[in-house]
């Protein structure tokens, strides 16, 4: 099976990303995909702002890349902290490890974009080549694709945040405060679920917490009235299935309410 590469949408933006850089030399692309398919390229390092890898090549000793992004600096950061705290779905999602597919519109707002802008991104190689991006060039680039795609707060750690970091500056931007741990918490709005609109969701300042407040079943057999009399062979146990039914439910209701500690 042909591995392949950017299987995420943002995996495939940085490929994008990486062939608009190499339309002038094609060519390379396909041969560096090879070379990633193949495991040529180890030793990968993702730091802020530069990426480093070792390419085995024709020679015995391997190639070294270096790929080289601007990093945001802190005020760019908090404001995108902000911004990420003003959609909730985002905030979710990144907690989840998904990159949301509008982020980088969010982003646009702050006058940044987490891919490579035209200019930005410094690429080069040990090899003689007089092509840039070059085939290992390129190999790395298909490998951080799939790196990527694993792990998009990778993004993030090359324009200069790690993951803790981003998410500690998300929960305090979500309070308002620069250390949200050191604030007393704030009266919360207690609503029935009935009453949310979907619209709203989106809009709360602070994280959603839900409460279920169960009921017991005020008729347990209702489901097996529904269903009908047992088949004729088992129209004796139609009791016995009956009374099990309603011990079953008034077990796990103590269960559930803890009204029994020893249940």
């Amino acid at each position: 099976m042909v591995q392949k590469f950017g299987l995420t949408w943002w995996g495939q933006r940085w490929i994008a990303a990486l062939e608009a850089l190499g339309a002038v030399y094609e060519n390379r692309l396909p041969r560096g995909r090879s070379y990633a398919r193949q495991g040529a390229v180890h030793d990968l390092s993702v730091t802020p702002g530069v990426v480093t890898a070792k390419v085995d090549g024709s020679r015995a000793r391997p190639y070294r890349v270096r790929l080289a992004l601007p990093v945001f600096d802190d005020g760019t950061w908090e404001a995108i902290a902000s911004a990420l705290t003003g959609q909730i779905r985002h905030a979710t999602a990144l907690l989840e490890g998904v990159m949301p597919d509008d982020v980088d519109t969010t982003l646009a707002d702050c006058g940044v974009s987490l891919f490579p802008t035209a200019g930005e991104l410094d690429t080069r190689c040990s090899c003689p080549d007089v092509a840039n991006p070059c085939k290992h060039v390129a190999a790395v680039h298909y490998l951080l694709a799939t790196s990527f795609d694993a792990d998009p707060f990778l993004l993030m750690a090359l324009r200069g945040r790690e993951r803790q970091q981003l998410l500690a500056a998300l929960r305090a931007a979500r309070a308002g405060t620069p250390d949200a741990a050191d604030e007393p918490d704030i009266e919360r709005q207690r609503v029935g679920i009935d009453e949310i609109e979907a619209r709203d969701l989106f809009r709360t300042p602070e994280p959603l917490t839900l409460t279920i407040s169960p009921h017991p079943d005020g008729d347990p057999l209702a489901t097996m009235h529904r269903l009908g009399p047992l088949p004729p062979a088992l129209a004796g146990a139609q009791r016995t299935v009956e009374a099990t039914v309603v011990a079953i439910a008034d077990h796990a209701w103590r269960l559930l309410s803890a009204a029994d500690p020893d249940a």
